[in-house]
């Protein structure tokens, strides 16, 4: 079995498909599962998250350029947003805090490209 922390740093940091890939000692995932790797639950992430902190998100405001999934804290309240082609989607504002800080979490998980969240 491998180390939870292991899995929630990879999902949240690196590279799933190639961790997966590695683990199981396959060339791709197109015939394997990814529940064979990730055993985790977003729970278990969230705990993570809750002593570790949140991964760095590149914007510290809406105004950032780079393009991908934002999240940022401001006076208490998230706010997150996805920048594709100079245009912005799905903002939310969060102003309960834990909330806001679940949907970040979900949202990365889903971005992890596992299908399990």
């Amino acid at each position: 079995m491998i180390d939870k922390e292991k899995q929630i740093e990879t999902l949240l940091y690196g590279n799933p498909l190639d961790f997966a890939c590695k683990t199981l000692g396959v060339p791709n995932m197109r015939n394997h599962k990814y529940s064979k790797v990730f055993t985790v639950s977003n729970e278990e992430v969230y705990e993570y998250i809750t002593i570790h902190g949140l991964p760095h998100s590149d914007s510290a405001s809406k105004y950032s350029l780079d393009e991908g999934f934002h999240y940022f804290e401001e006076e208490g309240n998230w706010y997150t947003f996805f920048r594709e082609r100079g245009c912005i989607y799905n903002e939310q504002n969060f102003d309960d805090y834990e909330l806001g800080k679940k949907y970040i979490v979900t949202t990365l998980l889903q971005l992890s490209g596992t299908g399990l969240y």
